[in-house]
């Protein structure tokens, strides 16, 4: 439990409601600046993957632009807040809306999730069945 012991203020409404709260530290902003960042580079990633998917299994290239979504907008949000609680913005600054944010990426990543557990494989097993039938069907000249 000692080394629990440096956490202590996070527990402390007092630390994410403060209005002047103490200056970020240069390896704090780093820190943060290169957490949210990576977050903007894997939605770019999967962007990327979902637009060279598109023509090849649409249903794939919807999934990752809804696990992409959500981390462009927790990217963007994050650093976003971390300049306002760098530039020392009143309001701006809490450390609460570092906490919002990532509650907000928890919660659009888990309905993300919940649309690729229930959801996807019906549609995917939809699709094969059309696939299927469509074989069979006559086609236009």
């Amino acid at each position: 439990m000692g080394s629990l012991r440096g956490y202590a203020p996070l527990l402390d409404y007092r630390y994410w409601l403060n209005l002047h709260p103490v200056p970020l530290g240069p390896s704090l902003v780093g820190g943060i600046f290169s957490f949210f960042a990576w977050f903007i580079v894997a939605s770019v990633a999967l962007w990327i993957a979902a637009r060279t998917l598109k023509k090849k299994d649409p249903r794939l290239s919807n999934l990752l632009k809804r696990f992409a979504g959500p981390l462009l907008t927790a990217g963007l949000l994050g650093l976003l807040c971390l300049f306002c609680a760098f530039e020392q913005v009143p309001i701006l600054n809490i450390r609460l809306w570092f906490l919002l944010t990532l509650v907000l990426f928890a919660w659009q990543t888990g309905r993300a999730v919940a649309f690729a557990v229930q959801e996807y494989p019906s549609l995917r097993r939809e699709d094969a069945e059309k696939h299927r039938i469509e074989k069979y069907l006559p086609k236009k000249k």
